[in-house]
């Protein structure tokens, strides 16, 4: 895949690999007076009871993690308060060389993975923060980061006004993926037209697609230029049935923010749901077919267990909502 053109320094795809790497690997001895509080994710700041839990430990505590530049707290502010509490003038830490955004973007990462969990607030809202300063990642790259559902980051992203407009986000590989792969089609389609002896890679790179992309394009292309017809494409998700009706806007975007998310495609429940979901908005926009394929003698059996199961949905959809 390409990288992203044109994209200022915060936003470069390097930014999205491992941030671990910033990490120094010895640990250093450091005042707990020469440190700076955390930019923390937590917007109630440092939980008391917590801290005083931590401070009657006897174990060893784990070095917090420390901006080298700025002296600021990175991770660790309830081991920090901790140690302060024990009457501790140092405490062990590891330096982190990163920017300050990239600061951010490893705290929040590390109160998702240990220590006192994040209130859903604190997530939301460092989604918010994330998503300003790091635009080009995608929905599924700061879900990784928040812990949040990719469905949520993709609600709060909407929800945010919208800023400089881009053809590609940058995944949790470091790739970017166009936003709108129909249009980035079009403009490969586009370029062909001008550039008809083209290779792969122009057409990936000029497009901002993949070239097995740009292959797929070229035989489209090949197909439609040797039958002089418009090339038949692939039903899309937003195609008209059979019977002329458009499946709604608003499911498509539900199902498939649904089917990519890992916590429901992971589980057999999830993906019978996903099924489920597809089977019944594909009868939806094709009802006219299946009902005249009811054999008359049947209809009758057909619409009462239809009721029959229409109210169990409805059931179903209120435990959903009571959730």
């Amino acid at each position: 895949m390409s990288t992203v053109p044109d994209l200022s320094h915060e936003d470069l795809a390097d930014h999205f690999l491992p941030l671990e790497r910033y990490l120094s690997d010895q640990c250093v001895l450091l005042p707990i007076g020469s440190l700076l509080p955390a930019d923390s994710p937590r917007l109630d700041g440092e939980n008391t009871k917590h801290v005083r839990a931590i401070a009657e430990l006897d174990d060893e505590l784990q070095p917090i993690i420390v901006h080298k530049e700025s002296l600021r707290v990175i991770d660790g502010m309830h081991r920090l308060r901790a140690r302060a509490e024990r009457g501790d003038t140092t405490i062990r830490a590891r330096y982190f060389s990163g920017s300050e955004s990239e600061a951010f973007l490893f705290a929040v990462q590390s109160n998702t993975k240990h220590g006192l969990p994040l209130t859903r607030e604190d997530r939301r809202a460092a989604a918010e923060r994330i998503i300003k300063t790091f635009p080009a990642m995608s929905d599924r790259a700061l879900s990784k980061y928040t812990g949040l559902a990719q469905q949520t980051v993709a609600r709060i992203r909407q929800q945010l006004p919208p800023g400089r407009s881009r053809q590609s986000r940058i995944g949790v590989d470091g790739r970017a993926r166009p936003v709108n792969p129909k249009e980035n089609r079009r403009i490969a389609e586009e370029f062909l037209k001008e550039n008809p002896h083209a290779s792969l890679r122009q057409i990936a790179r000029a497009a901002n697609i993949s070239p097995s992309t740009a292959q797929d394009v070229r035989r489209r292309t090949i197909r439609q230029r040797n039958s002089g017809e418009p090339v038949a494409r692939r039903p899309t998700a937003g195609s008209p049935g059979k019977n002329g009706q458009v499946p709604d806007p608003g499911l498509l975007h539900d199902l498939a923010l649904l089917a990519r998310d890992p916590s429901v495609r992971h589980t057999e429940a999830g993906r019978m749901l996903v099924q489920w979901l597809r089977l019944t908005m594909v009868v939806g926009t094709n009802h006219t077919i299946v009902v005249n394929s009811v054999p008359e003698h049947c209809a009758e059996i057909a619409a009462r267990a239809m009721r029959v199961c229409t109210a169990h949905l409805e059931e179903f959809v209120r435990k959903l909502e009571r959730r």
